[in-house]
């Protein structure tokens, strides 16, 4: 068995540790298992269409960022009771891709501890028939990525609220997420451990079930690597948002009396086609702010500030306006 290097990450930053998984799949030559713990995020599949998987308002609210990975698939919630695990490895072509094979190392260890892990239909791994992790994968030339998550003591409440949303909103052809019910292992483990105690277990029970794995830590040279992809890519919103496919956004409203639907066409993030009907006195208000956000990106910050300049001529405030557009 080819010797693996297994490295902990000792940052929360979701940004970082994606950009750690890029690094080790595409820099380095050799096989690793990265584990890691996220503050509070969102995470889309590479071809996901952003808005139309979370519910803006509520990470907003809450100050969740969105991010997006390397790999497909859907969307995931993180927060410090998730934990993730990365594992990358050299293989043939027509053989890199096996995700019961990937995720066996996680599945033996559960088991040891009692608990009747099962592979799911969908990449999945589950107990008593709900979800507790869910599982990606990205191939690099001879390369793969396997990751995903586990269930430990997350905060169920926030994940169903992240990933509530409107989809009949959206027209395009991005990965959907498929809805699963979920569950902690927390308390079926019976355990009062903290999510990084338990990741320490289990890092330290995977590296005894295999001999050829070895701990490893990043020098300054590969951390300074890393952070510039993160500061390059993983932190920007041309990746995290405007990435994704070309979408068609409808939405009909009822703003302070005034019935307006709004059609937008968005490519590479940004309007470039707006149509809006409204039964508004003055039609020359809704014409000027057609002009205004096109050409605009579709995140509501950039266009709630364009609207402003318009808001002393209209009787919605800018901020109630932008709600047209999300």
């Amino acid at each position: 068995m080819a010797e693996i290097l297994s490295i902990v990450s000792s940052s929360n930053e979701p940004a970082y540790n994606l950009a750690a998984e890029e690094y080790l799949l595409r820099s380095k030559v050799g096989d690793y298992h990265f584990y890691y713990i996220n503050r509070p995020s969102v995470i889309i599949g590479k071809h996901q269409n952003a808005l139309s998987e979370i519910n803006l308002n509520y990470l907003q609210a809450n100050k969740i960022s969105l991010f997006r990975r390397l790999s497909g698939g859907g969307t995931v919630y993180h927060d410090f009771g998730n934990i993730n695990f990365c594992f990358i490895k050299n293989g043939k072509a027509g053989d890199l891709v096996n995700f019961k094979k990937a995720t066996a190392p996680i599945v033996e260890v559960l088991n040891q501890w009692g608990l009747n892990v099962k592979h799911g239909e969908r990449n999945d791994l589950l107990l008593n028939y709900k979800k507790i992790s869910g599982n990606a994968c990205h191939v690099f030339k001879q390369r793969v990525m396997h990751h995903g998550t586990i269930l430990y003591d997350s905060d169920i409440t926030a994940l169903t609220a992240c990933l509530r949303n409107d989809p009949t909103r959206f027209r395009d052809k991005a990965v959907k997420s498929v809805k699963s019910e979920v569950i902690n292992i927390k308390g079926l483990l019976k355990s009062d451990k903290s999510a990084d105690e338990f990741l320490k277990d289990l890092v330290d029970s995977i590296n005894k079930n295999y001999s050829a794995i070895i701990p490893y830590r990043f020098s300054p040279e590969e951390e300074a690597q890393i952070i510039e992809i993160q500061k390059i890519k993983f932190d920007t919103p041309e990746w995290n948002y405007r990435y994704g496919p070309p979408y068609i956004f409808k939405k009909r409203s009822v703003l302070s009396g005034f019935t307006i639907l709004v059609e937008m066409k968005i490519e590479k993030g940004k309007i470039v086609e707006l149509s809006i009907k409204d039964n508004y006195p003055d039609k020359s208000i809704f014409e000027q702010i057609r002009a205004l956000l096109t050409g605009l990106a579709h995140e509501r910050d950039e266009i709630e500030r364009s609207l402003k300049a318009i808001e002393a001529k209209l009787e919605i405030s800018a901020a109630e306006l932008s709600t047209l557009f999300f």
